[in-house]
This record gives structure tokens, C-alpha cells and sequence, in this order.
């Protein structure tokens, strides 16, 4: 008995069905993906945000001085007074370059050696990309919302 010429491997239009439904799955997924790193990327600016206050209240206590969260644009950095001068504490966050975001602040925000904040109306942060926002409140007592 000859051996027979059975199906071996998939046919060309098998393997293009496959193609077309794997390319089906993946446009309907890169939305979703897409999503998902913005939320991220915004949550993540926001927690840096979130941790360069503490940072500004740690300071304050620390060295029982006046420390200043100043912002620039998407540039963040802190400050406090030596003698006549405003030194710079550590480097300059650029929130823009970091995680693409675009920062809006309603003003700096002075932190006193007691650890309260100087400030008569609570002072609010807004990172934004593509229509994807997040915000961070300082209240006059210190507390973030």
C-alpha cells in the first residue's frame, strides 16, 4: 500500500483566518491599552506630586525653616532660605518629560517649620494628558485631598 498524501500543516486560507483574527483582537484592544497607560502615567505624576510635598513638609520640620514648593511650568523643585539667598533642595522634577503630563498649579505652596501650609485658600495641582486629568488639593492645614 502507497502512503497517502494526508494534510500536512495548515492551508494558506487557514492561516490567513488566523491572521485576520488576530488582527481583529488587537484593534479592538489598543484602545483599551492605550486607556490604561494614560490613566497610569496621569496617576503616577499625580503621586509624585503627592510625594514632593511630603518631601517639602519633611524639610520644614527638619530643618525648622520655611520650605517653598515652586512650579515653573511642568517644573517642580524646592527651596528654602539661606541667610539672603533661596537654596534648591535636591534636583528639578520635570513632570513633563517624566510622564508626559501637562501641570497646572493654583500657586506654590509655602510649608512652615510648624508643618502647616501658608496659605489662605487650599492650593491645587492638575496633571492632564489627552484628556485624562487628576488633581491634588493642599488644604491650609496641610492635609492633601
Amino acid at each position: 500500500m502507497a502512503p497517502s498524501l494526508g494534510k500536512a500543516g495548515f492551508s494558506l486560507i487557514e492561516a490567513l483566518i488566523v491572521l485576520v483574527i488576530m488582527g481583529l483582537l488587537l484593534a479592538l484592544a489598543t484602545p483599551r491599552i492605550r486607556d490604561t497607560t494614560l490613566t497610569t502615567e496621569v496617576r503616577s505624576a499625580r503621586s509624585a506630586m503627592a510625594n514632593l510635598y511630603a518631601r517639602a513638609r519633611m524639610v520644614a520640620l527638619q530643618q525648622r525653616k520655611t520650605a517653598t514648593l515652586r512650579f515653573n511650568g511642568n517644573h517642580v523643585y524646592l527651596t528654602v532660605p539661606v541667610g539672603a539667598v533661596l537654596d534648591t533642595v535636591g534636583a528639578v522634577t520635570d513632570l513633563g518629560s517624566q510622564y508626559g503630563v501637562t501641570l497646572t498649579a493654583s500657586g506654590n505652596v509655602t510649608v512652615l517649620p510648624t508643618g502647616l501650609v501658608n496659605a489662605a485658600a487650599p492650593i491645587t495641582w492638575k496633571v492632564s494628558k489627552y484628556g485624562k486629568s487628576d488633581s491634588l488639593m493642599i488644604t491650609g492645614y496641610g492635609r492633601m485631598q
